[in-house]
């Protein structure tokens, strides 16, 4: 039997969504940022890669020749995002929207190494299986039960809802708290995978934190660094901001994981708030009772050459919807 004919799609020098559901197809996306959107599991794939075009054969043989597509994603055979998979081509990372995290950054009892109790599962994860790399964050009320991803963008970023105001039991959090946001993000980041003899210090990990209300985003950009000296936190590790100052000392985990939960009244956050930007001066996140906003959240971690080998995107629309 010869080679089947592949059926052509290309794309208009824009940026292009190619939803398929037919085999033996051939996708160019040509400019822009392009994505294709397979059936099933990423696992019913075969990947080769030849330079920047990769083709995929499915259980049952069928071929997907792919050409300057920038994502594939996988949709699960589901109408959810909880199955969806998004494979990033340019760095080679698989990113699940709702998953735990690897077993190494988990308790016996499955939650986080960080804590109490916060869950280890609900999680966005992207892996890095050549460097033997996980990134990890999720979204929780504070002292309360995890929240699902909404949806999944083409290139893999994910979108959380939340309600505004402070902690409160309405939202399931065990306990009223005016000082503190209502939701808290979590973050992982584990090293060491798949037989790697990697540690934390063998990467350059950055924490970028939207602190704009608005679409737009104003990063506040957080690096892990080893501080040359004892510091008591198991990690050995804690991370700096623009300035060099450190901010975050506090982490759980060990040389290989580092985790923490952070909320968005810390002051290393907050300060940089402001709450109503078309009123003059500054206005008081935590003073205005944590309104609505949209803020982005982005984990990456860096090789020894500096080059971005993962990157984990999250969103977080903060609505008033009680």
């Amino acid at each position: 039997m010869g080679k089947p004919k592949l059926k052509k799609f290309k794309g208009d020098n824009d940026n292009n969504i190619f939803d398929i559901d037919i085999p033996d197809v051939k996708v160019d996306g040509k400019k822009g940022f392009d994505a294709v959107i397979l059936p099933g599991e990423i696992g019913d794939y075969t990947i080769e890669q030849k330079g920047k075009k990769f083709t995929l054969t499915d259980d049952d043989g069928g071929i997907y020749k792919l050409k300057k597509i920038e994502s594939v994603v996988f949709d699960g055979d589901t109408v959810g995002t909880a199955d969806d998979m998004v494979f990033n081509t340019s760095l080679g990372t698989v990113m699940s929207p709702d998953t735990s995290i690897d077993l190494s950054g988990q308790t016996t009892g499955g939650n986080l190494l960080v804590g109490s109790g916060i869950p280890a599962s609900d999680f966005v994860v992207v892996r890095s299986e050549a460097d033997g790399l996980e990134l990890g964050l999720s979204i929780i009320y504070r002292q309360g039960p995890s929240v699902d991803p909404v949806s999944v963008d083409p290139d893999g970023t994910v979108h959380f809802l939340v309600n505004d105001g402070s902690q409160s039991t309405v939202n399931g959090s065990s306990d009223d708290n005016a000082g503190r946001a209502a939701w808290s993000f979590q973050y992982s980041a584990i090293t060491g995978l798949n037989g790697e003899t990697t540690d934390l210090g063998d990467f350059t990990f950055m924490l970028k934190i939207d602190v704009d209300v608005t679409e737009g985003v104003d990063y506040r950009t957080f690096t892990m660094v080893d501080p040359g000296f004892a510091i008591p936190n198991a990690t050995g590790m804690y991370w700096v901001d623009e300035d060099n100052t450190p901010v975050i000392g506090d982490d759980g985990g060990n040389t290989n994981v580092a985790q923490n939960s952070e909320n968005f009244a810390f002051g290393f956050i907050n300060n940089y708030i402001d709450a109503d930007p078309d009123t003059p001066g500054m206005q008081s996140y935590t003073g205005d009772g944590f309104p609505e906003g949209e803020f982005d959240i982005v984990l990456e971690a860096y090789n020894a050459g500096g080059d971005l080998i993962a990157s984990n995107h999250i969103v977080v629309d903060v609505f008033d919807f009680i």
